[in-house]
């Protein structure tokens, strides 16, 4: 495949996982807000099931990555380790800040598989309240930008 289309592939895969990612964004943001169990559980439910778009577009973001990284001969700047190590140490460093949501995040799969669960309103408005969506937000948003500087300007 032309290197042309593999980037094009590779940005493509950038914007599918943003858009996927902003609605889990977009629910952290808001759940410490929101005082309804039932409003805090859908924002759970959306923000899970757009995990399952945007996983797969996570690997496509690497796939076509790779590709690109051996059609264009880029293997031996270092920019390009960097950008890798950077979007492994972000998803790493997203996934254990993500697990204070993991509590929120049972307890909608329990409530929407199986009936009501044993957590009483104040418990999720409490563990909602409890939410730290900032530091996990600028994470995100500080690679994001590292990644998309590295990608445009190839400073090394």
């Amino acid at each position: 495949m032309p290197y042309a289309w593999l980037v094009f592939l590779h940005v493509a895969s950038v914007v599918g996982f943003v858009l996927a990612h902003g609605a889990s964004a977009a629910m952290g943001l808001r759940l410490r807000r929101e005082t309804s169990p039932d409003s805090i559980r859908s924002l759970v439910v959306l923000s899970t099931l757009s995990t399952r778009v945007m996983y797969p577009f996570l690997g496509l973001v690497l796939l076509t990555g790779i590709a690109a990284g051996f059609a264009g001969q880029w293997w031996r700047f270092k920019w390009i380790w960097t950008a890798i190590i950077v979007l492994v140490v972000t998803i790493i460093l997203m996934n254990l800040m993500g697990q204070q949501y993991n509590p929120l995040r049972g307890e909608a799969r329990e409530r929407r598989h199986r009936g009501p669960v044993a957590e009483t309103p104040d418990v999720i408005r409490k563990v909602a309240a409890s939410t730290q969506p900032g530091p996990i937000s600028a994470v995100g948003v500080v690679a994001f930008v590292i990644l998309v500087w590295l990608m445009a300007v190839k400073p090394f």
